[in-house]
């Protein structure tokens, strides 16, 4: 077993020593690598990764997002340990933070093979955003999600509505055809749940899809209606939201600026920028009882 934990997560310290003892507990072999420097774990991966049978990664979405290219090339298997913060994909599996219920996970856990977004170079698994959204990432502070933990995400959105500016986009899909839109937020989801609170019961995991939301809010009006559709589920039909699917997108700003652009909460870029699906790219163990609830 391969085991990586975050040192920097949440709840990273805690837990490294206990999974370690959980895994060898049942009688595997333990690889341990660090995660301070991306580039130890890739290249432990690339040059193991015909001995690794499982890598145990514990942290957040972030430490998801730097391991990922690694496991996508390798085809490596992966148990995800919930450390950090808002956990989104982990939240999604329903993912044991518990050192025991992991140990049986790499034993016992059902692979499912996921699918993996891509924005230019950089890959993710929930979401990748342009708009609001990046705002209300950049004003998460470390210390704001340490001292508020899921409450952040609405005392940062807060805090952001000052920078509320919308943006001219053009969107190419994967027909060849172009749409413009304004938006103050445009998201490009692999998942059906991201954001915290956003669910698409039309969306999944292993659909080989992305969806594409561009939120036009003119007013208060306009954002309690986007509210109530995100409770509802219902945000890919909601009124002042263009909603697109297909597995490639091209977006550009039509006015030149060059937005940012982030993945799973991760600054990866600026526009103009394309977006693609790599299917079943990633296989994930999870335990047997949630795997009917996954889609």
């Amino acid at each position: 077993m391969l085991l990586a934990i975050n040192p920097r997560a949440r709840k990273g310290p805690a837990a490294d020593a206990a999974l370690r003892a959980a895994l060898v507990a049942r009688g595997h072999t333990v690889l341990d690598v660090p995660l301070d420097r991306d580039a130890v774990f890739a290249d432990a991966v690339h040059h193991r990764h015909a001995e690794i049978e499982v890598a145990v990664v514990g942290g957040g979405d972030g430490t998801l997002l730097r391991v990922l290219p690694a496991l996508v090339e390798t085809k490596v298997p992966v148990v995800i340990v919930p450390l950090g913060t808002f956990n989104e994909l982990a939240r999604t599996l329903g993912m044991p933070s518990d050192p025991d219920l992991v140990a049986a996970l790499v034993d016992e856990g059902v692979p499912l093979a996921l699918d993996v977004g891509r924005v230019n170079d950089a890959y993710y698994l929930n979401e990748a955003s342009v708009g609001l959204s990046t705002r209300v990432t950049e004003l998460q502070t470390p210390l704001l999600k340490r001292a508020l933990g899921l409450f952040a995400i609405p005392v940062a959105t807060v805090r952001a509505l000052r920078w509320w500016r919308p943006m001219r986009l053009e969107i190419e899909d994967d027909q060849g055809q172009r749409h413009t839109v304004r938006a103050v937020q445009l998201t490009v989801a692999n998942s059906y749940r991201f954001g915290g609170v956003v669910e698409n019961p039309e969306a999944s995991l292993e659909d080989g899809q992305l969806w594409l939301y561009a939120l036009d809010v003119r007013g208060w009006w306009d954002a309690l209606r986007i509210v109530f559709a995100v409770a509802a589920h219902r945000l890919h039909r909601a009124p002042r939201v263009e909603t697109l699917r297909g597995t490639h997108f091209r977006v550009r700003s039509l006015r030149g600026r060059h937005h940012h652009v982030y993945a799973d909460s991760e600054k990866v870029g600026r526009l103009p920028a394309e977006f693609r699906v790599m299917p079943h790219a990633l296989t994930v163990l999870v335990p047997a009882s949630r795997v009917p609830a996954i889609r």
